[in-house]
């Protein structure tokens, strides 16, 4: 009976929204990041392929009496490839990341700050010009300061936008 719930409701959104809807376009937006910490994301849609923004993201880990906290924020860049339907991206982020590293030796913990470039892609899906979904990987992370390389395809996320009516 869930399924079958389920099914129906996706169905009428579906019907009710087109089944490919435009991207937004002109309007800002708030989203929601569920992977790597829960973050929280401001987007301006320039246009129906491009929109930019900025993430903020905390997480916080809490072991053996101990607990280290993760803070991120990240002004982004992100080009869809189609205007409508499922709409394939690419997307470049400049992070400033701040979190604990314990010394091994001595046991202490001291508060380090990262800042890179990531390239990260996925698949936008907009049910309509005020609603959509994402998910998106990281492929690729330039270190800045300290100064590395990292190809991924991690951590993955999954995003929920809403843009403003205009």
């Amino acid at each position: 009976m869930k399924r079958f719930l389920f099914a129906a409701v996706a169905t009428f959104l579906a019907v009710q929204s087109g089944a490919f809807a435009q991207n937004p376009t002109g309007q800002f937006g708030v989203g929601l990041a569920f992977g790597d910490g829960l973050g929280t994301q401001l987007t301006y849609a320039i246009n129906p392929n491009i929109h930019i923004g900025g993430r903020l993201s905390f997480g916080t880990t809490s072991a053996s009496g101990s607990s280290q906290s993760t803070f991120v924020f990240g002004p982004f860049f992100r080009y869809l490839f189609a205007t409508r339907g499922v709409a394939p991206y690419l997307n470049a982020e400049f992070e400033y990341a701040s979190f604990p590293v314990t010394n091994p030796l001595t046991g202490s913990s001291e508060n380090v700050t990262r800042t890179s470039l990531v390239f990260s892609g996925g698949i936008a899906y907009y049910i309509n010009p005020s609603f959509g979904i994402r998910g998106e990987i990281h492929l690729l992370a330039l270190g800045l300061d300290p100064s590395s390389t990292t190809f991924s395809i991690s951590p993955a996320r999954i995003c929920v936008d809403w843009f403003f009516d205009r």
